[in-house]
């Protein structure tokens, strides 16, 4: 087991802690006695006070988060200092909390140092020359984007290690939305009313415009993508005192260039993918398709389509060949017209969906007029005591019981969310998983246990002795 000194190497040179603060704590923990005594008195000691790079804006962060806490102590006890550096730091950023992890990447809540400011940041890895490079220009047409409804994109650079040497990791740093995504609103508060609903996805609509101008399209619009900023919906609460930011551009890819080539794997989500994505042929209107389906989601917290199973190929079969949805069929309440602009977005043909700018000028003449009070300085007149025409019910409050969750729906999901998170916590140690409820996408976190080494073996070895007995029984 290392000591204390050797940890407050690490942790000054992260910058996670500054160099007085932490000889201070060292002062407390070899009073404490003992390698691990002595390191939770340490811990203890720092988490009590402000970190060093505070700027006195309120509220006070706290000294160490539970996440750098938990890393801290993992990796001092397992003698793993050499991996605590990359925990704690990714160049200029100190991760504070770990946000979310998948197959491309993991995700964080970081500060960075100059500028000092909150940022959200993903890693990934790009290990071939040429996606180095495509990676590069699209970073860089993200930075160009500037739009209310499109969380800032700061930066991205190549991540160096210890001795200064790039590694094949990136960093991308963005915008750190203070809001609810827009899949846990659902859940939380059920069906979105159709006048939140178009008011969120005109905004969406005119971030995706933007991105398209710059060259880009998105490539995985949909609600765990969304986040809800604004005060929690209720009947004291205006429409356009809410709104909707698109996030991760994880997926995002170049159009218009003939050297963009297909892709030849399926990148995005299968319950939101348009038919022209499962081939790699993304143009902007897939984007649409998917806003599309994930309007569908906000009147009726349902899938475009559901299936049995999440099967991937029976998600592409359905928004290539399946009838177009008509999200009445599940709310009622729902505007006709409403209905008909979601029937166009989701079209099979990108051509039929129209451009975000035309969907735009439909939906804003859909919207209702807010009610204006009279000047100041003009006299009011009596009111006429004439009855109050009521209200539609879903202009009042929200639904009264919300549609059950997937899981609730099927008892195969929670089989199979109770079993990953079994395998998770054998084999993913607790400050890289995701905090409860952030889960990602069932084919994410498979993804993300076949990047332990241990588990990609154990699956191969039990591939082979499948194998060896079918060859057995032959």
């Amino acid at each position: 087991m290392p000591d204390l000194s050797e940890l407050g190497a690490v942790l000054t040179a992260t910058r996670a802690v500054g160099k007085e603060q932490w000889e201070d704590a060292l002062e407390l923990g070899e009073a404490a006695g003992g390698e691990v005594d002595g390191l939770l008195a340490a811990i203890n000691a720092l988490a009590a006070q402000p970190p060093h790079w505070w700027d006195g804006k309120q509220p006070q962060p706290p000294g160490l988060t539970e996440y750098q806490k938990t890393v801290i102590r993992s990796r001092f006890v397992d003698d793993e200092l050499h991996l605590l550096r990359r925990d704690l730091a990714l160049n200029q950023f100190l991760l504070l909390t770990k946000l979310g992890q998948g197959g491309q990447g993991e995700v964080y809540r970081a500060r960075q140092i100059n500028p000092p400011r909150y940022a959200a940041i993903k890693s990934l890895v790009r290990d071939t020359e040429v996606r180095r490079r495509r990676f590069e220009q699209e970073a860089r047409a993200m930075m160009k984007i500037q739009h209310p409804a499109v969380a800032r994109f700061f930066l991205y650079e190549r991540v160096r290690d210890a001795h200064g040497e790039p590694t094949d990791e990136y960093v991308i740093a963005m915008e750190f939305v203070h809001g609810l995504p827009l899949h846990r609103h659902v859940q939380r508060s059920g069906l979105v009313p159709w006048r939140f609903a178009i008011h969120w996805a005109i905004q969406l609509l005119g971030g995706l415009s933007a991105i398209h101008k710059s060259g880009l399209v998105h490539g995985d619009v949909k609600p765990e993508n969304v986040m809800v900023i604004g005060p929690p919906r209720g009947p004291d609460v205006r429409v356009d005192a809410t709104g909707a930011k698109l996030l991760d551009f994880g997926a995002a890819r170049g159009h218009g260039d003939e050297s963009d080539a297909p892709r030849r794997t399926f990148v995005g989500t299968p319950e939101y993918a348009p038919p022209e994505q499962w081939t790699g042929g993304e143009v902007p209107g897939s984007d649409l398709y998917s806003l599309g389906g994930t309007l569908y989601y906000m009147l009726t917290a349902r899938f475009p389509y559901q299936k049995e199973r999440r099967e991937p190929f029976a998600y592409r079969d359905s928004h290539t060949n399946d009838p177009l949805l008509d999200v009445r069929e599940h709310n009622p309440g729902v505007p006709k017209e409403v209905a008909e602009v979601v029937k166009r977005m989701m079209a099979k043909s990108p051509d039929e969906r129209g451009t975000a700018e035309e969907l735009i000028a439909v939906l804003k003449a859909m919207q209702p007029r807010e009610a204006t009070p009279p000047p100041a300085d003009r006299p009011r007149s009596k009111p006429k005591t004439a009855p109050a025409k009521p209200l539609p019910p879903e202009a009042v409050r929200p639904p009264s019981r919300r549609p059950p969750a997937d899981d609730e729906r099927n008892p195969v999901y929670k089989v199979a969310d109770g079993t990953l998170a079994a395998l998770e916590k054998m084999f993913i140690p607790g400050f890289h998983r995701p905090s409860s409820g952030n889960e990602a996408a069932v084919p994410e976190r498979i993804a993300a246990l076949l990047r332990r080494p241990v588990v990609l073996v154990i699956a191969v070895l039990f591939a082979a002795v499948v194998l060896y007995g079918l060859y057995s029984l032959r």
